[in-house]
């Protein structure tokens, strides 16, 4: 009877520890794969570019985030090294941001800008030793450039008529488990 009962809590403790390295199995979320691949990454930018203005609401902390990180934005060609990102990313003014009480901001964003933040997100998926890019600034790149493709896929050529604006929304929300138990 003791033998079973350790060999219980060793099993319980060994699955304990798989969960907790491999998770439990549930599905990742829709953004752990961002980019797909390369090919639509390029379509996506393509999309952005061809937008007048989109509107991104987020928390003020990450527009600041990606105001001072994306500039530092670059390229590697295989063939010439680091390539600057040049002139795309044009961030509207302070005055053109429009702050909520809760803390979030609606940041217009010509479809240029909006193209050159999707290129920053990107671009520092690739870790090597000479990065200068974190896990966290991955994560938070995998992140929004998965809000803007997303965004990018319900965006369809305008033929001139009135139509709403494109939006993308980084406002994940965090599940409550019920305590009422």
């Amino acid at each position: 009877m003791v033998g079973s009962e350790v060999r219980a809590e060793m099993e319980e403790t060994l699955v304990g520890v798989i969960e907790r390295m491999f998770g439990k199995g549930e599905p990742d979320p829709p953004y752990s794969d961002w980019p797909v691949s390369y090919a639509a990454y390029q379509a996506d930018l393509a999309v952005a570019a061809g937008i007048g203005v989109a509107r991104v609401r987020c928390h003020g902390h990450t527009w600041a985030y990606l105001l001072e990180n994306v500039a530092k934005d670059g390229e590697r060609a295989y063939t010439t090294g680091p390539m600057k990102q040049g002139s795309a990313f044009r961030p509207p003014t302070e005055d053109e941001v429009s702050p909520d009480d809760d803390g979030m901001v609606t940041v217009p964003l010509s479809g240029i800008t909006l193209a050159a933040v999707l290129s920053w997100c990107r671009n520092i998926q690739h870790s090597d030793i000479h990065s200068e890019w974190t896990a966290t600034d991955r994560a938070i790149g995998r992140r929004v450039g998965a809000a803007v493709s997303q965004a990018l896929g319900n965006v369809v050529p305008s033929d001139a008529g009135a139509s709403a604006t494109a939006v993308v929304y980084l406002d994940d929300r965090i599940a409550a488990k019920d305590t009422t138990v």
